[in-house]
């Protein structure tokens, strides 16, 4: 993969940060993209001419998009005016009347009017399943709705009333309420015959009511579980509060079938797929399918032909003793096709910001990491040594350094070619582990845009130092690391494209700091590294990430020019106008948005 970094001039730097207080969506919890209003895309010039249509009795195309901006992605950055498609695939780039000569008498054309087009958006860190949980059968906790205890006090009641006495009531979505995780002594009151539990916006903290710490035997005796803790009040008793899933898990497993059944799960990977269609997402990453049920509904989902975008799975081994016999029952379930492709194996070596593991203490609830690093290197060894990619979750840089150091391990043990193992969010690293991270050709998989979510909790928790270096996406790009972003979503509230490269190119924190200047990137590094970086790190660069010949037909077409549109612009409207995949539409914000346009010309 070749990156072009650029220095963000310094009146593009304030064009940026002038966003200030007022942003629509980066200036509190609010929802982005509420207005329907028409957005211009007006063409842009110095457009790279297409070379010749190519000699002999190729089948003509079955689509030519024409009149537009087309960002193909490719290694020189090339902007063509046309793309010609046959079948799911690419045929060529190129001028318009270069392309156009390819046509034949069935040819359809689409006038993009000065439309941009860039290949379709590669989400390489997000969770399509979870995702689609949230709402049904999990109680939408969203801070953008849910902002006091009083709200989240409602809906849980809501949800008690509907499922009726006894019934396991799941929420999901919570940061903090005035400060405070939420427990039992907020969830008690409007959940007296029901266990509730709370799963937070992270994923790696939870809470829950008297009646669910009583099923479980949680109490002021119990030990915390490896790797994880049961808050306490001063005299020992648990709260209710949960950290990472080691805690989370005990609970997890009193849950009643019905709460996640077979039918539930299917449709928790389908139900979201059109909404990211929508925004220009043709791929997802679900980095972190836990567990065999979860996987097995992303492997039917695939066989029945139901996908409609295209994904890719790592299932997460969460602890040693998953491990043995853990490949052979993916391998035994394991399903591929265009639509779904698996690549291997996640570690979560931390947990949420407030608990990762840092070289030097903080001030959060704890530092600790998930994972012993003898049996991670063990397994680490494993997993390389039968061709997978390896993946692991890291918030502080003593997580990171374990990873590196497993990936070492397993690479010098077996020194495959090319195994591309990756880290998760990276939010902390050190300055030689951005080295090591170069050297050992491994991945930076991230979220710049939580900064704006989290940003000012960092500074609190990590010092002001260590928040000055987090997420260095100009120290990775500089150096020649592999950069993907991606939206984390659910685990960030905020997942739309236009927020995640906005994350990417103004670094703002809550209180409209920007942290980290020095490592802003530009736009077109931002979408670069969400598409081809998203698609180099799933091994898929040969057939999507970009539109070249041969590739995989996967595009966006931007109902503004996310190039030169100021970023609230892209925000207050929905940006895409047309999504496809494999040359089909699986998005058209007006219905027979282009029909007018589709004629033989």
């Amino acid at each position: 993969m070749s990156h072009h970094p650029r220095s963000l001039s310094r009146r593009a730097f304030l064009n940026l940060t002038a966003l200030g207080a007022g942003a629509l969506l980066l200036g509190g919890f609010e929802r982005p993209f509420a207005s329907a209003t028409p957005g211009a895309a007006g063409p842009r010039g110095d457009l790279v001419s297409a070379d010749e249509p190519p000699e002999g009795a190729a089948p003509p195309p079955d689509l030519i998009l024409f009149n537009g901006q087309v960002w193909t992605m490719d290694a020189a950055n090339t902007v063509a005016q046309a793309v010609a498609i046959r079948g799911d695939r690419i045929m060529q780039t190129g001028s318009d009347d270069a392309i156009r000569a390819l046509a034949g008498p069935e040819t359809r054309f689409v006038n993009l009017g000065g439309r941009t087009v860039t290949p379709g958006l590669v989400d390489a860190h997000c969770h399509l399943s979870p995702f689609g949980l949230v709402g049904a059968p999990y109680i939408d906790l969203n801070p953008a709705e849910v902002k006091t205890v009083a709200d989240m006090q409602a809906r849980i009641a809501e949800g008690c009333a509907l499922l009726g006495p006894g019934k396991w009531v799941i929420a999901q979505g919570y940061i903090a309420y005035e400060g405070e995780y939420p427990d039992k002594t907020m969830l008690d009151p409007v959940s007296p015959q029901n266990p509730v539990m709370l799963i937070n916006q992270g994923g790696h903290m939870g809470s829950v009511n008297s009646i669910a710490l009583a099923l479980a035997g949680v109490t002021a005796a119990t030990p915390d579980p490896p790797f994880g803790l049961f808050l306490r009040d001063s005299d020992g008793n648990p709260t209710g509060a949960l950290v990472n899933h080691s805690a989370m898990d005990v609970f997890r497993t009193l849950w009643s079938d019905e709460v996640l059944t077979p039918e539930i799960r299917h449709q928790s990977v389908l139900r979201r797929q059109s909404e990211l269609a929508s925004f220009g997402i043709t791929t997802y990453g679900d980095v972190n399918v836990r567990g065999l049920p979860s996987a097995q509904a992303y492997f039917d989902a695939a066989r029945a032909g139901e996908n409609t975008i295209r994904g890719y799975l790592l299932n997460t081994i969460e602890y040693a003793k998953e491990f043995p016999g853990r490949m052979a029952d993916i391998n035994a379930m394991r399903y591929e096709d265009k639509y779904l492709h698996f690549g291997g194996y996640k570690f979560l070596l931390d947990g949420a910001i407030a608990a990762s593991y840092t070289h030097e203490a903080h001030n959060g609830l704890a530092n600790m990491p998930t994972w012993n690093p003898v049996p991670l290197a063990q397994c680490v060894k494993i997993v390389h040594e039968a061709g997978y990619q390896c993946a692991f979750h890291c918030i502080g840089d003593a997580a990171v350094d374990m990873a590196l150091a497993a990936i070492e391990y397993a690479m010098n043990q077996d020194p495959r070619p090319d195994p591309r193992h990756r880290i998760e969010h990276a939010v902390l690293s050190t300055n030689s582990a951005l080295d090591r991270t170069r050297d050992l050709g491994v991945i930076i998989s991230t979220q710049p845009h939580g900064i704006r979510l989290l940003g000012n909790e960092m500074k609190e928790m990590w010092g002001e130092e260590r928040a000055s270096r987090m997420l260095p996406t100009r120290a990775w790009l500089d150096r020649g690391v592999p950069l993907s972003l991606s939206s984390d979503c659910p685990t960030l509230p905020w997942w739309q494209p236009p927020i995640v490269v906005a994350g990417a190119v103004t670094r703002l924190s809550p209180s409209n700091e920007v942290i980290g200047p020095d490592q802003v990137l530009t736009i077109e590094e931002s979408i670069r590294a969400y598409t081809m970086g998203g698609a180099y790190a799933c091994f898929e660069e040969e057939v999507k990430g970009s539109l070249e010949p041969g590739k995989f037909a996967d595009l966006v077409v931007w109902r503004l020019d996310p190039f030169v549109t100021p970023l609230l612009d892209m925000m207050r409207v929905h940006p895409v106008d047309l999504t496809m995949v494999g040359g089909e539409v699986v998005f058209e914000r007006v219905r027979n948005i282009f029909m007018p346009m589709v004629a033989r010309a």
